[in-house]
């Protein structure tokens, strides 16, 4: 197929959508800057001819082995536009202060998700055994971003005149719902601005919320019934083991004590985490195609990985809560996750995503890094997990940017 290059995301340069030529133009198709063979774009390119072959990945349009062939096509924009992803929607809608500020009442914090932290009920909001300076709150950041996207598609933010408000699906320490209330912006581009989050009929905030907005909106809904989201053992799951390893070691959400001990013949290993982030992408892909062309790895990874499957639905059956209910913003589709442990039986290294076929069995889609697959789930309600914790998960590396916000929002090193 032949197209352009509406436009490439200017903060990671890792990801954009093409404009295809043949066919609905409106229907834009994303690619992977990691899909161009010979020249990469750069955002100048935006504009530029490609030729490219068109796939269907878990229900969206992607562009593959992609060439950029000519000039930028006349007409074509030079920014992008159009579409806004799900993790720009609340920036796009609000101003919220994610810097330091102060507070109308006096008090000063370090952003927004600090102040929503102390207004919740106590949960922890990073990874690991301490949080990041440079962002202490990752895993708050994605879920406030991705539950208004989700709020905002499902026409539960309102807005009454001068007040504007969203149920953030969180508590105080009474179990009382927590609200976001903003005001009209009359001092930059978006419509509304950040005022306070509130419990309803409680000081001022609350008092003023109850006195704007009757009824006050619902929380987020994910599901119609607790049952869609429990898996049912007594059914298969089916797994894409070839996608799952090619596109799962190039897009580097294999734990390196796993595919060191998967070396393809004839290949060169290195210790690919020590390498600059575009050398550790062109590693692994040059890895993945090692190990699609070496058939007894292949096996080998794929029996691995099946023992792994059945370790986790014995685990699903012992414990229903073993199987997690995720939100995939992307898609704005729900699916389970599983446990996979692959280097060691008794540490979980990765989780499989599985979703439910037409006909009641499941698919095994892809493999996601802990902190990913937290994250999504999170979006859900705060797991009841003896395997998916916040305090045992390592924060992914340098895993495709792209990959990072578009299935959880989060931000690579806090940036």
């Amino acid at each position: 197929m032949t197209g352009h290059i509406k436009f490439l995301d200017v903060k990671t340069k890792l990801w954009g959508f093409i404009v295809p030529h043949d066919g609905d133009s409106n229907d834009d198709v994303h690619f992977s800057i990691d899909e161009f063979v010979g020249k990469l774009p750069s955002l100048n390119d935006n504009g530029r001819a490609v030729e490219f072959e068109l796939e269907i990945v878990d229900g969206q349009r992607e562009a593959k082995r992609i060439r950029l062939v000519g000039p930028p096509v006349a007409g074509a924009p030079s920014v992008p536009s159009g579409r806004m992803r799900p993790g720009e929607t609340l920036k796009r809608w609000t101003y919220v202060p994610f810097i330091p500020f102060r507070h109308h009442d006096g008090e000063e914090y370090s952003s927004v998700l600090e102040l929503l932290a102390e207004s919740t009920l106590r949960e922890r909001w990073h990874f690991g055994d301490s949080p990041n300076p440079k962002n202490p709150y990752p895993i708050l950041d994605n879920y406030l971003t991705y539950t208004f996207y989700k709020l905002k598609t499902d026409g539960l933010v309102l807005e009454q005149r001068e007040w504007a408000t969203f149920n953030t699906g969180l508590v105080d320490n009474l179990f009382d719902p927590v609200y976001a209330l903003f005001r009209k912006n009359d001092r930059g581009d978006q419509p509304w601005r950040f005022f306070d989050f509130c419990v309803p009929g409680k000081r001022d905030s609350g008092r003023r919320l109850t006195s704007v907005f009757d009824p006050i909106p619902e929380p987020a809904q994910y599901f119609d019934s607790s049952f869609e989201m429990v898996l049912d053992t007594s059914k298969d799951i089916h797994a894409d083991y070839e996608h799952i390893i090619f596109d799962g070691v190039g897009r580097d959400r294999f734990p390196y004590a796993f595919l060191e001990h998967y070396v393809p013949r004839g290949f060169e290993w290195q210790r690919y985490t020590d390498l600059e982030p575009q050398e550790r992408r062109q590693f692994l892909e040059s890895l993945a195609k090692a190990i699609e062309d070496d058939v007894q790895c292949t096996r080998s990874i794929k029996r691995r990985l099946e023992d792994a499957k059945l370790l986790a639905e014995k685990r699903t059956r012992w414990n229903f809560k073993t199987a997690i209910p995720q939100y995939y913003p992307r898609f704005n589709t729900m699916s389970l996750l599983l446990p996979l442990a692959i280097v060691d039986d008794e540490i979980v290294d990765i989780a499989l995503v599985v979703t439910k076929n037409p006909s009641g069995s499941y698919q095994g889609r892809t493999v996601l890094p802990l902190d990913w697959a937290y994250q999504n789930a999170r979006l859900v309600c705060r797991p009841d997990s003896d395997w998916l914790v916040p305090n045992r998960i390592r924060p992914a590396g340098i895993a495709e940017a792209e990959d990072l916000e578009a299935e959880t929002g989060a931000q690579v090193d806090g940036g």
